[in-house]
């Protein structure tokens, strides 16, 4: 693996991690992000917003002086806590990275309204394309507190996300949730909802609003894109307790983009403690967009890109 600063777009200093198969560009002054993910000498699959469009007011700070500035999407990858709710944080100030072991460790600036220090590992093997991602919050209160991770992950627009349904049963239990937020139509043209799988297609330029949240026992989900498609693998535990109504994975769209998320259970973090949740992107490269017909289509097609 190999580790350079460098400058990236309109971001500043960033590292970029490779392998020689795939390379990561990661945001230091900033973040941190993950901005740039994708075969070397190809294309970004990753959407970044390099004219800061996607913002919003926040009122979590990273830093005093940051009290009052604006959240920004960024676009790539990121990491995001739930306590009750998803928690929103302006992360822009600068990032320490280290080299501790078999991976790169990007630590920001510790949330002091919060007490919370979040980071992130990126693992990288020898001539694989995939990395292992090991997000992190440590609970550095004097309080017990209950806490989930969030990871995100912003895909570029036009593709198809994949989630395989839960098949898993108990006598007399529902097997299946569906969490739909405000603005969500059930009868949007861009959800399939089937027994075994949902997609959802990304129609860029379409501003209206979509989010839905489900139970993925089966711990992964896709994208296809133009040329390749991602994998987001990670554990899912049926018995533990999961925010956002008991989602464990997430797809919302906007005009310009997907984004895929993953979830932890909520813990419960003793001062001092530390809680880990880890995703595995795998990145292939594909020939032509699917174009699903049914569920037997879908089936073909993941167990393709499963093995």
């Amino acid at each position: 693996m190999k580790l350079t600063e460098m400058e990236f777009e309109n971001f500043g200093k960033c590292v970029q991690i490779t392998n020689g198969v795939i390379d990561c560009i990661i945001s230091i002054e900033t973040g941190p992000r993950i901005l740039r993910f994708g075969f070397t000498g190809e294309k970004n699959i990753f959407y970044i917003d390099k004219e800061r469009r996607y913002k919003r007011p926040a009122s979590h700070a990273t830093a005093a002086s940051e009290k009052h500035t604006m959240y920004y999407v960024y676009g790539g990858h990121r990491l995001q806590f739930c306590k009750s709710l998803q928690i929103d944080f302006p992360d822009n100030a600068p990032v320490v990275y280290s080299v501790p072991g078999e991976g790169v460790t990007f630590t920001p600036p510790k949330l002091k309204k919060e007490e919370i220090q979040l980071s992130y590992e990126i693992i990288m093997g020898k001539e694989t394309s995939d990395i292992m991602i090991v997000h992190t919050a440590k609970n550095c209160s004097k309080e017990t507190m209950l806490l989930g991770l969030f990871p995100a992950t912003v895909l570029e627009g036009g593709g198809i996300a994949v989630l395989p349904q839960n098949q898993q049963t108990q006598p007399g239990l529902p097997n299946r949730t569906f969490n739909l937020w405000p603005g969500t139509d059930i009868n949007d043209r861009r959800l399939f909802l089937g027994n075994r799988y949902l997609t959802v297609h990304q129609e860029p330029g379409n501003e209206k609003p979509f989010r839905i949240g489900t139970n993925n026992a089966p711990g992964w989900m896709a994208y296809a894109g133009n040329g390749f498609t991602l994998i987001k693998r990670f554990v899912a535990n049926a018995q533990a307790a999961y925010p956002d109504s008991g989602s464990c994975c997430e797809v919302s769209l906007s005009a310009d983009f997907a984004e895929l998320s993953t979830l932890s259970p909520m813990y419960q973090v003793k001062p001092g403690e530390t809680m880990k949740h880890v995703e595995n992107l795998f990145l292939q490269h594909s020939d032509t967009l699917p174009s699903f017909t049914g569920e037997d289509e879908i089936k073909t097609w993941a167990n393709q890109i499963l093995n």
